[in-house]
């Protein structure tokens, strides 16, 4: 089930802020840039790089997963490991708000998002 309109408001007005502070310089963002994608109840936010082979074209790369449970109404957050599989993210794996979901992705003290 998709997000209500003012939920996904706030869900994209969050990621903006958040998109802001960390995105690389104007200058290298045909280089590498980041970015996100919102797919039912989960929010991937995702390198972008042009694949080695055809610069010409971008391929995006999910590092982080956070995901809504309606019933529970928290959020999971998830990293994806080197086999390419979601792992829910040992420090604080649960948070109460979205924004504190990117504020953990932020901190990323094991270097599990930003190396």
């Amino acid at each position: 089930m998709a997000f209500s309109k003012e939920h996904l408001r706030d869900i994209e007005s969050s990621l903006t802020i958040w998109m802001a502070m960390r995105r690389p310089p104007e200058e290298i963002r045909d280089k590498l840039d980041l970015g996100y994608s919102i797919k039912g109840q989960d929010i991937f936010l995702e390198e972008i790089r042009p694949i080695w082979n055809n610069p010409s074209e971008s391929r995006r790369y999910p590092f982080a997963k956070v995901k809504y449970e309606k019933t529970s109404d928290l959020w999971k957050i998830y990293w994806m490991r080197g086999n390419l599989k979601w792992d829910a993210y040992d420090p604080k794996p649960v948070v109460g708000k979205f924004e504190l979901a990117l504020e953990e992705i932020m901190k990323d003290p094991h270097h599990c998002f930003f190396g």
